[in-house]
């Protein structure tokens, strides 16, 4: 049959089922025909809306035309050029199947342009439809894009009570999950109300913290008072820690007022070994540029009298020509004197070079 007959019959019998793994009918006449519908350009009229007669033919097979290349594709056109009731025809047919959708190979792309194009009211059906595979969405690999992407559209109370709901008892879990880490970051960065997520990591921030991704979800909330308290009780760790200490310099940014007396109290009597560490280092730096807590570091180091270790490391000397650039005239100079004084127990001659710019520094 021409391409008028076959388009004039049902689509019924010819679902999901009826397709190979490629994406292709079974049928010879019906792959032909349906071959005619993706590759031709979606057909607007001309005064450049959709054609209303595509739309009705595809309606009842997008769930299965989306999971294919070239179905996803149309369809994204589809959408792209549909008017506002023929997106709801669309998110009516899709919401029972968009928690699958987003999890497909070429299903995804198709749901992360229906989602720039709902509105509120839409999104809020289609999240009813996904909302119990929202924990799978988030941890799949493509998924977890789909779901990031609706996400950062959310600005309704009813939107966040949704993901509340869904992700409350799988926050630190997720937290550093390969995929759903994200998700969990773009709650943090969307969401007005993101006490649920804080509430979850209280009791696991320094856990979370020394993982990889564990450390971008407490960097997002560090600026929460009861994440800043669980990373000050024991800072000197973090510090050593490959992620961290990471924290901590975030913490000490957000919070650099507040931060000065505790961790000067942490540091206390462990300033030259935590110069000599190649992470802690790091942050000993990083306090090096808050008035406060250089004062009381470069006090401890010149009093010292194993300072000879800092020079004879290579961690050390960053440490301490960081201390001569920021340092008070009256710091600068007593640091001076006692570095002279311990030049003879210097061995590390490769250092040298280091050595002459920290004393230049403190000229």
């Amino acid at each position: 049959p021409n391409f008028d007959e076959f388009s004039s019959k049902s689509w019924e019998g010819f679902g999901w089922t009826s397709l190979t793994a490629d994406g292709d009918l079974l049928n010879p006449t019906v792959t032909k025909c349906l071959s005619g519908i993706l590759e031709d350009e979606v057909t607007v009229s001309s005064s450049g809306e959709l054609d209303s007669s595509y739309l009705e033919l595809s309606l009842s097979q997008l769930p299965s035309l989306c999971r294919t290349k070239n179905g996803s594709k149309r369809t994204q056109k589809l959408i792209a050029k549909s008017r506002p009731e023929q997106i709801e025809k669309v998110v009516e047919v899709l919401a029972p199947h968009v928690g699958e959708l987003m999890n497909d190979l070429y299903g995804n792309y198709m749901c992360q342009t229906l989602f720039q194009s709902c509105s509120s009211k839409q999104r809020l059906v289609l999240l009813e439809g996904m909302k119990n595979h929202l924990v799978k969405i988030a941890q799949d690999p493509r998924g977890t894009h789909s779901l990031q992407t609706i996400i950062t559209l959310a600005n309704l109370p009813q939107e966040e009570e949704v993901y509340r709901q869904a992700f409350t008892g799988q926050i630190c879990n997720l937290a550093t999950h390969n995929n759903a880490s994200h998700v969990v970051q773009r709650l943090l960065a969307t969401l007005k109300n993101k006490n649920f997520v804080i509430e979850e990591i209280q009791g696991s921030v320094k856990e979370l913290a020394t993982n990889k991704l564990g450390l971008c979800v407490v960097k997002k909330c560090v600026s929460d008072p009861r994440v800043m308290g669980e990373l000050l009780t024991d800072p000197v760790a973090l510090m050593q820690d490959p992620y961290g200490n990471y924290a901590i310099q975030h913490l000490l940014d957000c919070w650099t007022d507040q931060c000065s007396f505790p961790m000067v109290a942490a540091l206390q009597g462990k300033i030259l070994q935590l110069c000599i560490q190649k992470y802690a280092s790091n942050v000993i730096e990083k306090c090096l540029k808050h008035r406060e807590m250089r004062e009381a570091i470069v006090n401890e180091i010149i009093h010292d009298d194993k300072l000879y270790v800092l020079l004879n490391s290579q961690y050390g000397c960053y440490v301490l020509r960081t201390a001569a650039q920021l340092a008070e005239p009256e710091l600068k100079a007593q640091l001076r004197e006692v570095i002279v004084s311990k030049m003879q127990q210097l061995n590390q001659k490769k250092l040298g070079n280091r050595w002459t710019e920290i004393l230049n520094e403190l000229v």
